[in-house]
């Protein structure tokens, strides 16, 4: 475990360079790091979006098996806190879902059957607003509330 996070930390600490493979780095961070802190998760999915230099977004998606609410908000928490913890690139959005199962080897980019977090939005005083079609959608102002500020892009 503890070799997980140092690797992690160091990939997280290496620099990054521009476009495509900038996100694929980025992306395979964040993938480690959720999944070094939400153990129980079947696997973790990470995409980015970006609507412009600046304005990049990220969606996890945890493969995690049915557990009780608490449980669930607990290591969406995790994930979430995790997420914007490590990511080398600065997010304006942070996409949260949870989906039954395991994590295929290729993950699809959309799914439709996921775990409804309004419960999970509830425990953690995030405002119902911010749950679309059962998913946690937090813009960097909640984010910042709840986990305190980022990082700094490192460009």
């Amino acid at each position: 475990m503890a070799a997980v996070m140092l690797l992690a930390g160091l990939a997280a600490c290496t620099p990054f360079g521009s476009g495509p493979d900038r996100d694929e780095q980025a992306i395979a961070v964040v993938e480690r790091s959720v999944e070094s802190v939400v153990p129980e998760a079947n696997g973790v999915f990470v995409t980015m979006a970006f609507s412009g230099p600046s304005d990049r977004s990220m969606s996890v998606r945890l493969y995690i098996d049915p557990v009780d609410d608490a449980a669930l908000a607990d290591a969406v928490d995790r994930a979430a806190r995790e997420a914007w913890e490590t990511s080398p690139i600065a997010l304006v959005e942070l996409a949260l879902e949870a989906v039954a199962g395991d994590r295929p080897a290729a993950p699809p980019r959309g799914v439709e059957q996921v775990t409804d977090l309004r419960v999970v939005a509830d425990a953690l005083g995030i405002d119902a607003r911010y749950v679309v079609d059962g998913r946690l959608a937090l813009p960097e102002t909640t984010l910042v509330r709840l986990y305190g500020p980022a990082g700094a892009d490192v460009e």
